[in-house]
């Protein structure tokens, strides 16, 4: 039975990479192209790498559940449709339910079908001494894919692992690290995310010397001459390494490591104007509601436009319940919801004409990924924790806000209104990706937010916070 899963996976995992090929690679159903074959020149490599990114932007992965339609309801912020079972069931926490199964199993398949293809090209690439690239491509692929990899299998510990504060001893994720039939070993969280941090050290070095967004220097390969803000370029690197530091109460790391971000000027807050874009009559002429001056990284991808379209811009589907966490002028307010006909909230972050004569007015279709935002929040939380890592406490929070537009926490905040003025702001900033779900389950909250902003709250079971293995996986897996 564990020959015939596995044998299932790896077919979906390799039509998977041959599948987003685009226009590099034509593969027909007269022709058949071995592993062998694909990687025999520098485009095949390209396409397998590209094809990471691409497949990451399912509808199963960060165009939908793991950013937006999965995690956000978990979250308590929408009234979901009472018409949709799947909708209401998930929302409810009911992760064994028959429409919820569904979804526990796309997430783990396609995670695990993209860290096949993540660790197929990470193999060749270790192995590959031709000179098919200029100098340093190589290298960078090689660090985006190991980064790649670190990011999901860190997803899967947050949503499958009990949170590191319960037991980092928590060990439903399998580490596997090739594209063969073997099976992956089950490690506590503590061991994976150590292997995921040394993961992530090697792909530092890697870029550190040879990444364009660090160097400046320019590149005339296709590949690395893309937008590096779209890649796990070396401060998507050090973002997502601060990250898990945080989470894994590593202060002192996760400081350092966002500070790198802050530091490098690479990324800034955008302003109030560069939001939306009005002609005399009130007619959009631009608008850039994802702010990609803050990005780090950002996933390209149409599907999140799409799933935003389906589950959170109509009449009656996933609707906010109040936008009371936003001060008055705060500028994420009219960017992120909107009213409707029907006098209901909608989450409008990624809405935009679905008329092509229109797409001028609008960045590409991206789901964010890492933020500059949330490296302010993870140093000022790192110092709220390690009062001796910063000499100004609150700067970086009250930066943040300055760039929102709210009124600054004041000097004499204690330990509980910093952590109070974090978590707002953590409701407040992450709108639509996911983030908050995950905010919530690091800190292991027994009540959180009611969605109104007004002082309620409502309890979450401990079992909330961690999604079951899929059936299959208990039944015949690891």
């Amino acid at each position: 039975m564990d020959n015939v899963k596995i044998s299932k996976i790896g077919i979906l995992a390799a039509a998977l990479l041959l599948g987003s090929c685009g226009n590099w690679l034509d593969v027909t159903s007269k022709s058949e192209v071995s592993i062998d074959d694909m990687y025999s020149t520098a485009e095949g490599y390209y396409t397998s790498a590209t094809g990471v990114y691409i497949n990451m932007g399912n509808a199963s992965l960060y165009g939908g559940y793991v950013s937006l339609t999965a995690l956000e309801p978990l979250t308590q912020q929408y009234t979901v449709s009472g018409n949709n079972e799947t909708r209401r069931s998930w929302a409810a926490y009911e992760y064994t339910s028959e429409t919820s199964k569904p979804i526990i199993e796309e997430i783990w398949l396609g995670m695990y079908n993209n860290i096949f293809n993540a660790n197929l090209v990470i193999d060749k690439l270790r192995h590959e001494e031709r000179p098919l690239f200029e100098e340093g491509v190589r290298e960078i692929m090689l660090a985006e894919m190991l980064a790649m990899r670190g990011y999901m299998y860190f997803d899967l510990v947050r949503m499958f692992n009990e949170s590191w504060s319960v037991n980092s001893a928590s060990n439903n994720v399998p580490w596997k690290t090739t594209w063969d039939a073997t099976i992956g070993e089950r490690l506590t969280t503590e061991r994976l995310l150590d292997l995921v941090m040394a993961d992530l050290a090697e792909a530092q070095e890697l870029l550190e010397t040879r990444d364009p967004i660090v160097t400046g220097a320019s590149s005339r390969d296709i590949y690395v001459s893309y937008d590096r803000t779209k890649r796990m370029n070396y401060y998507a690197v050090c973002a997502l390494r601060a990250r898990i530091s945080l989470y894994r109460n590593d202060y002192a790391t996760a400081y350092a490591e966002a500070r790198k971000v802050i530091d490098s000027g690479k990324f800034r807050f955008i302003t109030g104007p560069e939001i939306v874009e009005t002609d005399s009559y009130g007619e959009e002429l631009r608008s850039n509601r994802v702010f990609t001056p803050e990005l780090v990284f950002a996933l390209d991808n149409d599907q999140i436009t799409l799933s935003a379209r389906t589950y959170y811009e109509g009449l009656a589907q996933d609707l906010l319940r109040s936008t009371a966490c936003y001060e008055e002028g705060d500028l994420r307010k009219d960017a992120w919801t909107s009213l409707n006909s029907m006098n209901n909230l909608n989450l409008i972050k990624y809405k935009r004409s679905s008329l092509a004569a229109d797409s001028y007015k609008y960045p590409t279709a991206c789901t964010p990924m890492l933020k500059l935002s949330e490296m302010y929040l993870i140093v000022e939380e790192a110092i709220l924790n390690d009062a001796k890592l910063d000499p100004a406490p609150l700067s970086y929070l009250n930066t943040l806000k300055e760039h929102r537009g709210t009124s600054a926490l004041v000097s004499t905040a204690d330990a509980a209104m910093i952590r109070t003025a974090l978590t707002r702001e953590y409701i407040c900033e992450f709108k639509g990706e996911g983030q908050l779900f995950f905010y919530y389950k690091r800190l292991n909250l027994a009540r959180i937010d009611n969605g109104l902003y007004n002082g309620n709250t409502v309890e979450i079971a401990p079992g909330a916070y961690t999604f079951p293995r899929p059936d299959d996986e208990n039944d015949f897996g690891n």
